[in-house]
């Protein structure tokens, strides 16, 4: 049951990233605070339908704006990535964010060096090197360069703020935690689609429902079976399947799908970064 429970993540966490693509396609890009909030409001109601007897306790409260803040700065981000560049390549760069989490146990957490971080940090370095290599037509724009930084640390953030939380409340309020932190996404979201997207909101939700309400209940499956299977499997062994197989399955989609090739060097680097999301989770 577990590796059901595995398969099930890796096939939501890719289909979160893949099923963005066909909406920045359609809206040009534009639309990515509406995005945003639908997918927010449909992983919300995944949660409020799933979850029984819940118990708030108001110290969660805190952890739950801050985890709003970094996902929505992810979520938004991400769109705005996979709508200005390559999907495989976003794709890659966001699940290095693992980095940050790692960083935060070493550092505050006082956790003990993996054994993979050392080459794992090489191998990341060649990756973002053969990805962004002299003579590609395919290089990084400072545009997605940046989106895809924002994407990276929102992502990052949202790991450290979510195993804090954990430790704090030893194990507790994981379900109260995500409704609580995903209210305050839609919240905050509300008046920056007003006041950014608001003469064009009602024709980006025709364009985008389809396309975000699916990702939202992918999101919302993807945190809530992490929760389950946390509590049974090793996560040495739990997010190494995940981020290997979610980047291979978006690589293949974006390839044979979107038609995203990719030049023999970036391809390389492709897989040298799978290697080092690999070695970074070990």
């Amino acid at each position: 049951m577990n590796y059901i429970y595995l398969i099930l993540i890796i096939l939501a966490v890719s289909f979160q990233n893949i099923v963005q693509k066909p909406y920045t396609q359609k809206t040009e890009g534009k639309g990515v605070f509406t995005f945003t909030l639908m997918s927010s409001l449909a992983a919300l109601l995944f949660f409020i339908i799933t979850s029984k007897g819940l118990k708030f306790d108001s110290g969660i409260l805190l952890y739950s704006f801050f985890f709003a803040l970094s996902y929505m700065t992810c979520s938004v981000s991400l769109v705005a990535a996979i709508g200005s560049g390559s999907l495989s390549l976003t794709t890659l760069i966001n699940s290095y964010s693992l980095m940050l989490p790692t960083l935060y146990g070493l550092i505050f957490l006082k956790d003990a060096i993996k054994p993979g971080l050392i080459p794992g940090i090489i191998l990341l370095a060649i990756s973002l090197f053969l990805t962004n290599k002299k003579g590609s037509d395919k290089k990084f724009s400072v545009k997605w360069l940046i989106y895809v930084s924002l994407a990276f640390v929102g992502n990052g953030m949202c790991t450290i703020v979510q195993k804090s939380q954990q430790l704090a409340f030893d194990g507790a309020y994981k379900n109260e935690f995500m409704i609580a932190a995903l209210s305050m996404v839609v919240i905050l979201l509300i008046p920056v689609v007003l006041k950014k997207e608001g003469k064009n909101a009602l024709s980006l939700i025709k364009a985008g429902w389809k396309w975000a309400l699916p990702c939202g209940l992918a999101n919302g499956l993807t945190n809530m079976l992490v929760m389950v299977l946390s509590g049974i499997m090793a996560a040495s062994l739990m997010f190494p399947l995940i981020s290997a197989g979610g980047l291979i399955i978006t690589y293949l989609v974006s390839k044979f799908f979107y038609k995203e090739y990719l030049t023999k060097l970036q391809t390389a680097g492709m897989f040298v970064g799978l290697a080092s999301v690999i070695l970074l989770n070990l």
